[in-house]
């Protein structure tokens, strides 16, 4: 786990998420293990942080090790286009965990951990 992402990837993603309507910025926080993003929302919607994940095998232990990093909630991205899809959510911890698809989708509702894809 950590930053081993094809170069095309982080640029993909955070051109995604800044053209989003409900996404007013995205920062890139400085990590030394992983990729994350803050996303800071309009229409007082909660901001939240966004950590990629860089598995390929991507299962219950990936979310226990990046749960540690997001401790006031947030969204565990599977960045790997060819990782299976891992849909979950941890509504206790206000996480969400998905790929890009469910990000975006839950980008549109304040409390983005309830989103469902």
């Amino acid at each position: 786990m950590g930053k081993d992402l094809h170069r095309t990837i982080l640029p993909f993603i955070m051109k995604a998420i800044s053209n989003h309507n409900k996404v007013k910025n995205v920062e890139v926080v400085n990590d030394p293990d992983f990729y994350i993003l803050k996303v800071i929302r309009k229409q007082n919607f909660r901001d939240l942080y966004v950590i990629l994940s860089d598995d390929y095998f991507f299962g219950d232990y990936s979310a226990i090790v990046m749960h540690s990093t997001l401790k006031n909630g947030g969204f565990i991205l599977i960045a790997r286009p060819e990782t299976d899809d891992y849909d979950s959510n941890e509504p206790e911890n206000k996480i969400g965990i998905g790929k890009i698809k469910k990000l975006l989708g839950a980008l549109h509702l304040d409390e983005y951990w309830t989103f469902h894809s």
